[in-house]
């Protein structure tokens, strides 16, 4: 019978540092998908020293969760959001605004794409 409680203590762990995990990827990468908006926002507006200051707080947010999310998520899949996130803060300080916009843009999809694959969906889990 003790191997029973055992077993049990030891899912509800496991599912409630899942649970855990996923609300965390949802609000670190909701985070920096609103800041993402806001660059974007102050591109169209033509604000570009806001937007680059904007950036700059995204990519160093982003750089603070990378090591939180690099427990449970593959390392290149962070590091492509990374990348994206570096490229965009290089293009706004050149002064290329399309390309920002762009790399901005990817940049949230990519976001976009690393929460979907990490929430418990069912056709993630199945």
């Amino acid at each position: 019978m003790n191997r029973i409680w055992a077993a049990l203590a030891i899912l509800v762990v496991l599912f409630s540092i899942s649970i855990w995990g996923a609300y965390e990827v949802d609000r670190m990468t909701g985070e920096v998908s609103e800041m993402l908006v806001q660059v974007q926002n102050s591109i169209d507006s033509g604000d570009k020293e806001n937007s680059k200051v904007i950036i700059k707080d995204a990519v160093e947010t982003w750089h603070g969760y990378h090591h939180i999310m690099s427990f449970f998520i593959p390392h290149e899949r962070l590091e492509t959001v990374s990348q994206s996130l570096s490229t965009t803060k290089s293009f706004l300080e050149t002064g290329t605004q399309d390309e920002a916009r762009a790399e901005c843009s990817r940049a949230m999809n990519q976001i976009h794409t690393l929460k979907d694959t990490e929430m418990p969906y069912p056709n993630n889990i199945l």
